[in-house]
């Protein structure tokens, strides 16, 4: 399929749960690649080098058009870069069924520039560890309606996969939640694809891509989202040249995820 990527600064920006105090110190960090399909934004990714963006496996059949916005209004023209896309590589054990490997990489026609308001985020090396409770943030147009004109943000703590799989009964290895227990603040339709990113020290680091959940900021159904640091080797053996940032993220002290037990006994259903 034609692709059409169009790269815009990201200035001050603003899902479910409007918090933009936290932006402005990750606006410079990272793009978004925005899917519009009968003018309406139906997915997000990252630029994670001069040529490479990473997004969501099931995403991609519903690609027609594709935007990569990094300014905060949708309509804003000023320092716009297009680039067709010359390549999608979908992992090959995505599972529309279980949503499980949920990843894929597009390749850019030709590489763009780094810029103050343009550059590649950091993803998560293997061995990364988020313990539950890690502050996280997510970005996206989102779905909340009207469409919004200004990129959106919410900051969400990690689940660990021990109370998360209790919670949902469908979560893998290959992925990581994220959610506010008592509802309220979520990713959601429109924000798949995007990248989840959590602070260390000075670097933002990519730890999750937007995939699924059932419905919208609902209590006790965190979000989904495919675990970067699973997928380093598999990243690194399909991009041969400029490879991308990889940084291991530690959390500190033991996860409180290690002794969750789960009293849950019927499982979530769609």
């Amino acid at each position: 399929k034609n692709l059409t990527l169009i790269i815009r600064n990201l200035k001050n920006y603003e899902l479910i749960k409007i918090s933009s105090a936290d932006l402005s110190v990750i606006v410079f960090i990272f793009t978004f690649l925005s899917t519009v399909l009968n003018g309406q934004f139906k997915c997000g990714g990252s630029l994670i080098n001069k040529k490479w963006v990473l997004t969501a496996a099931h995403c991609i059949e519903e690609f027609s058009y594709a935007k990569l916005a990094g300014c905060s209004e949708r309509k804003h023209t000023k320092t716009v870069v297009e680039r067709n896309i010359g390549k999608i590589i979908v992992h090959p054990k995505f599972s529309q069924t279980t949503i499980d490997n949920d990843i894929a990489l597009l390749r850019l026609s030709s590489p763009v520039e780094f810029t103050d308001y343009i550059r590649p985020v950091c993803l998560a090396a293997s061995g990364s560890r988020f313990n539950n409770g890690t502050d996280s943030w997510v970005t996206g147009w989102g779905n909340p309606l009207p469409r919004p004109q200004t990129l959106q943000e919410v900051k969400v703590p990690v689940i660990g996969n021990r109370q998360c799989s209790c919670l949902l009964r469908t979560v893998t290895d290959n992925m990581i939640c994220a959610g506010v227990l008592s509802g309220g603040k979520d990713s959601c339709e429109g924000d798949s694809g995007g990248p989840m990113v959590s602070k260390q020290r000075s670097r933002w680091i990519q730890s999750g891509v937007v995939s699924f959940g059932f419905g919208c900021a609902q209590p006790n159904l965190p979000g989904v989202y495919t675990r970067v640091s699973r997928y380093q080797s598999w990243i690194k053996a399909r991009i041969r040249f400029n490879k991308p940032g990889f940084v291991e993220f530690t959390s500190r002290g033991e996860d409180p995820d290690s002794s969750f037990t789960c009293q849950r006994s019927s499982p979530v259903t769609k």
